[in-house]
């Protein structure tokens, strides 16, 4: 157990030295009634943020769903502290290859 907190903390070290816990912010802005389609080219070793809207909210009924390629995970979306996004973080676990995300963000139909 002593040498697993310390391979933790050593890799915890090498992430922030390395820039991971640096996170790209990424806005995407959909209209009603809309699938958007982002695709992100994401560095080696590279965490992004993706916060998600329709018309500058977050109606009712609206999703958006973060994918992963091999390589690569992606959080659940969720909404942000201020409640006026959608927010997914993908990290590309590759340190020899850069790698793609997709985020779709579908917004319901306007009232």
């Amino acid at each position: 157990m002593k040498y697993l907190a310390k391979t933790l903390i050593f890799a915890s070290a090498l992430c922030l030295l390395s820039g991971m816990a640096a996170a790209k912010k990424v806005h995407i802005n959909c209209q009603d009634s809309a699938k958007c389609v982002h695709y992100e080219d994401m560095g080696k070793s590279q965490t992004d943020e993706f916060y998600g809207q329709c018309n500058g909210n977050i109606p009712n009924g609206m999703k958006m769903v973060c994918h992963p390629v091999k390589g690569m995970t992606c959080s659940p979306a969720n909404p942000s502290i201020d409640a006026k996004y959608l927010v997914c973080e993908c990290t590309n676990w590759s340190a020899t290859k850069k790698q793609t995300a997709t985020i779709d963000v579908l917004c319901p139909a306007a009232n």
